[in-house]
């Protein structure tokens, strides 16, 4: 074996590369048909925050975290799907949970009063078709997840979002 040189730290830098993941975000909210400037909701060092208004009363957040250490970013997406009744929260959370287990590539959670359909992914080197890919996985579940709580309960519809 050869000779094997030694560097001091000095002398290596750090080579930033990859994709720019809040680029790649505000890439995704033009897409939807949006302003990302004008959806843009929260900055920091930390992390930035969009809303971006769906339907009737329906938001889809993107919440994207951990800016400061790029290897631990995350981006979460969220839609809001169904308010929780305070007199009936106990049974709408008890069937929401387990209805949960008919979601696929998405999670369900109780975000203040709201029932929240969500994912969420590493930052380092997405792209905006993967977050497309993530939106319309959360999309398509919606009605089915208010359908099937809707009958769960015996209500005939869910209260609105």
């Amino acid at each position: 074996m050869g000779k094997i040189k030694k560097f001091t730290a000095a002398n290596i830098r750090k080579i930033v590369g990859g994709r720019d993941p809040i680029r790649a975000i505000e890439e995704f909210i033009l897409l939807l048909g949006h302003d990302p400037d004008e959806s843009k909701k929260e900055a920091s060092a930390e992390s930035i925050r969009w809303m971006i208004t769906l339907g009737e009363r329906q938001e889809l957040e993107i919440l994207l975290e951990g800016l400061k250490k790029s290897s631990d970013t995350t981006v979460y997406l969220g839609v809001n799907v169904a308010a929780v009744p305070l007199r009936s929260a106990h049974d709408v959370l008890v069937a929401a949970l387990e209805i949960a287990d008919g979601l696929v590539g998405v999670k369900v959670s109780l975000v203040g009063h709201f029932l929240v359909l969500s994912s969420t992914l590493p930052a380092s080197g997405i792209a905006t078709d993967e977050l497309e890919y993530h939106y319309h996985l959360i999309s398509a579940q919606i009605d089915w997840f208010r359908q099937v709580l809707a009958a769960e309960l015996g209500w005939p519809q869910l209260p609105d979002a």
